[in-house]
């Protein structure tokens, strides 16, 4: 009887002890805990995790786990407070641990944990936590190993005997004696053993230009936090335009607003983004934001020029009363009287050729050109007006000559050389642009098939329907209907004879 009454006061007392003999400092410290959840794109349940804030502005470091092939999350600390989950600020897959940022809406009321600064002795004392807003429990451990690694942060190793903490638990937080955050749990599948790494490394992950192409990150899609430095800020988001993420996107331009409101970057980026989803008033408004700040006000005039310029290119049949290719000249003009640019007046060249005012183009083109911008393109827009003009082909062809001067490798300029002088019957000539293109472009299928044409023009329609054929294995689309028109004849000929 009385070893029977001994058992139960032992038992009692170590859950006495396991319960309520953690520190004082413990048990404030868990207000700063945290439950991580994840969900999927389609809104279900996809992990759970844990955590600990490490400031009051939002800054949380959790487990990484629970992010792969999520699409949001939220926390809730161990007060009962929820947060979404802003964006991640770097993660580590080796000891499964993230920095992330929650959203904070007026006035914060987080109770951040405090970060161990050194490092615990072995046998000293250590605190697991679980996670509970109303009754957390608190587990005694002693530091069976202590490693080093990062610049001599520790990493913890404790044995547990029963497994109870597993992957359930992982993110769940270890305290020291002081009430300190030492780092958060990792487990083995095939081991009991528990893994802590040290929680000043999860405050070192930090993004960069390019952490949305991080082989770790890219598991999730949750967004990935812009860098503090304004270039690679920048850079990070223009990486980030490019990914077609229409989820994500916005909230990175937000923050690189929010970041350098100073900037016009992010109000251009804004702009531009609004005009793909149709909402030029709001582009607009944008754009008045970066005229303001703007410190190149000439660059943020042409850059309002070409957004006009390309919706009515592109867009030409949404209308919008205030956005007109007038309009597009009027912020050009602005930016050519801010600074005389080669390249703000080859824009306006556009524009007036995207007007019909071929004349008027050409001579912006051609005084660009004879200012000293060397660009074969500028000759070849000047020989486009001059074509539509319906003047001399051998204006037009001094015009490309020009262009195959400054760029003789663009075969454009030589196809279209070849096309000009055929249709006015000299073939002899079009067959050597032709042959020249070949030469140096085996590949070029239009080449090849302009080759054909040049040659079946001039009588010799069995070599050219050779060469058609050979351009329609390369993949010229009209090689069928030149081959059908003078293969045919091209069988007539040698029928008679």
């Amino acid at each position: 009887m009385i070893k029977r009454l001994y058992t139960l006061f032992l038992i009692f007392t170590l859950a006495f002890i396991s319960a309520y003999a953690q520190p004082s400092n413990v048990k404030k410290a868990t207000k700063g805990i945290v439950k991580l959840t994840t969900f999927k794109a389609d809104g279900t349940l996809l992990a759970t995790g844990y955590g600990a804030f490490t400031d009051a502005e939002g800054t949380a470091i959790v487990a990484w786990t629970p992010f792969v092939g999520a699409s949001k999350a939220v926390l809730i600390d161990g007060q009962g407070k929820k947060y979404d989950v802003e964006s991640i600020c770097g993660a580590s897959g080796i000891y499964n641990v993230a920095k992330i940022k929650a959203k904070i809406e007026g006035k914060s009321s987080i109770v951040p944990v405090m970060i161990e600064e050194g490092q615990q002795d072995v046998g000293s004392e250590a605190w697991y936590v679980g996670y509970d807003v109303h009754k957390p429990s608190f587990t005694r451990f002693s530091t069976v190993k202590v490693e080093t690694f990062m610049d001599n942060m520790p990493y913890y190793i404790f044995e547990q005997t029963n497994g109870t903490i597993d992957e359930k638990n992982i993110g769940a937080p270890f305290f020291n004696a002081q009430g300190k955050l030492m780092g958060l749990v990792n487990t083995s599948r095939t081991r009991t053993d528990l893994y802590i790494a040290s929680a000043r490394y999860a405050l070192t992950l930090s993004p960069t230009a390019f952490s949305i192409n991080d082989n770790v990150l890219r598991e999730t899609n949750v967004r990935i936090a812009l860098p503090n430095d304004y270039n690679q800020a920048l850079l990070a988001m223009m990486i980030a335009s490019q990914r077609n993420d229409s989820i994500n996107y916005p909230a990175t331009i937000e923050e690189f607003i929010s970041l350098f409101p100073e900037e016009e970057d992010g109000y251009t980026n804004k702009a531009t983004y609004l005009t793909d989803k149709q909402d030029f008033a709001g582009a607009d408004a944008q754009i008045a934001k970066a005229l303001e700040v703007s410190k190149q006000k000439d660059n943020t005039h042409f850059f309002y020029s070409k957004l006009i310029y390309n919706k009515e290119i592109l867009l030409a049949d949404v209308p919008y009363e205030p956005w007109n290719l007038d309009k597009a000249i009027e912020e050009i003009d602005a930016a050519i009287a801010i600074k005389s640019e080669s390249l703000y007046k080859v824009h306006k060249g556009k524009i007036l050729y995207a007007q019909n005012k071929y004349e008027e183009a050409q001579k912006v083109f051609l005084d660009v050109a004879e200012g000293g911008y060397k660009d074969g393109d500028i000759y070849y827009f000047a020989y486009q007006c001059n074509k539509n003009m319906g003047n001399d082909a051998e204006k037009q062809i001094v015009l490309l000559d020009s262009a195959i001067a400054i760029n003789p490798n663009e075969m454009l300029y030589q196809a279209e050389k070849a096309l000009v002088l055929m249709k006015n019957k000299k073939t002899d000539d079009a067959i050597e642009v032709c042959k020249n293109m070949v030469l140096k472009n085996p590949r070029y299928g239009e080449g090849h098939g302009l080759l054909g044409l040049a040659l079946c023009l001039s009588g010799n329609k069995e070599m050219g329907v050779t060469e058609l054929r050979r351009a329609k294995a390369l993949g010229y689309q009209q090689a069928d209907a030149f081959i059908r028109k003078y293969g045919s004849e091209s069988n007539k000929e040698q029928g008679t004879k």
